[in-house]
């Protein structure tokens, strides 16, 4: 092939390509001047029902707040199995030695003397209770009483949802609360929501249980103030733990049977499209707020160094009813207030604008006449 019918071939090319992009800038120049729709914004004027709150991160709340306050470890509870030798004297004879398992009332039955409430002691408290019962009935002078606690009541408490190692866990019953369930679990998941819910086997009766405080002024304030029976007979009610933990209450105890329900967190992905190098879905953020800048950070900055309009398309809670905001690059650099707190199930669309054109334009100019890539 000659140089001039390359040259030829070359100038149609790019007179080709310039003819789209001058159609593209008239169609920019037209589009500018329509945006009318009712539920068109500018990202400095959106209505407060429109603005996205960003969501506390409960992996970054002192949870220790809500943990129960343990007694000790050898504290005596319903459900120990207890070994009970009471000596009358110096001689093997005079030793009797038995096995005795407190009851969920607290009192446990003592052979030859009679239940004796012995919950919430130590092992020398219950030896100086027994040892009072026995010399008030008569039927010991001065006995030697030795109590040891043979095995411990553990409650059998299943964790699931975002917690990283779901499962049963046996836990003491003085330590059987909402925080020591998680940790047991190896701790909040990633994807971990503020809510959580706690089922509790129904034992009878009514199930006390203290309402958290969540004023109206604290965000995702969502605390369950009654308890609920479900279908299965289990007694549930649910918890945020942002609020809770405000609220500093320590007392969502878990029994033995129960259950632990770490609310899940799935939010919808973003969508950067538009005049970005990198245009794709993209996980949204949990915890941690994600911004217009931040997003096309994300996409591998802008593809065109002239980009300055972006309209984010916004999910309304009417389904199929969306909002357009725009946003100015230029101001959302010098201002954060102009810079969109994006939400789950945004898009985010770099625009093409009169100016954009014309540089790609010029990079079309460029091309067709010395061969090379940019202009800049």
């Amino acid at each position: 092939m000659s140089e001039w019918a390359y040259f030829q071939m070359t100038n149609q090319n790019s007179g080709s390509k310039f003819l789209r992009v001058s159609a593209q800038l008239l169609l920019v120049l037209v589009i500018s001047g329509c945006q009318t729709s009712r539920n068109y914004y500018r990202a400095e004027s959106i209505p407060k029902g429109l603005a996205v709150i960003p969501q506390a991160n409960p992996q970054e709340v002192d949870l220790t707040r809500l943990a129960s306050v343990s007694g000790s470890s050898e504290m005596i509870g319903p459900g120990d199995l207890l070994n009970v030798a009471i000596a009358a004297g110096l001689g093997k004879d005079d030793l009797v030695e038995r096995t005795a398992r407190v009851g969920s009332d607290g009192f446990a039955p003592i052979p030859g003397i009679g239940r004796v409430e012995l919950a919430g002691n130590e092992p020398q408290g219950a030896e100086a209770l027994i040892r009072m019962e026995a010399v008030n009935k008569g039927l010991y002078l001065n006995p030697t009483v030795t109590v040891s606690v043979v095995q411990k009541k553990m409650n059998r408490i299943r964790v699931i949802g975002a917690v990283k190692e779901p499962q049963i866990y046996e836990l003491p019953p003085n330590a059987s609360d909402v925080v020591s369930a998680i940790a047991a679990a190896g701790g909040l998941a990633d994807n971990a929501g503020e809510n959580v819910e706690i089922r509790n086997p129904k034992r009878g009766g009514s199930v006390q249980r203290p309402s958290v405080a969540g004023g109206s002024n604290l965000p995702y304030s969502t605390v369950s103030d009654s308890t609920e029976v479900s279908g299965d007979g289990m007694n549930s009610y649910s918890i945020n733990l942002i609020s809770a933990s405000v609220s500093g209450t320590n007392s969502y105890n878990i029994q033995d049977g129960g259950v632990v329900m770490v609310e899940k967190r799935d939010p919808a992905p973003l969508q950067v499209t538009g005049l970005v190098n990198k245009p794709d879905t993209y996980d949204y953020p949990i915890g941690k707020p994600l911004t217009v800048l931040g997003a096309i950070s994300k996409a591998g900055g802008l593809s065109n160094q002239l980009a300055d309009k972006v309209f984010v398309i916004r999910p309304l809670a009417n389904p199929g009813d969306r909002a357009l905001i725009e946003v100015s690059l230029r101001k959302a650099k010098r201002n954060p207030k102009s810079d969109l707190v994006l939400g789950p199930g945004d898009i985010v669309s770099v625009e093409q604008t009169a100016g954009t054109v014309f540089l790609e334009a010029l990079q079309l100019i460029r091309v067709g006449i010395t061969g090379s890539a940019g202009i800049f």
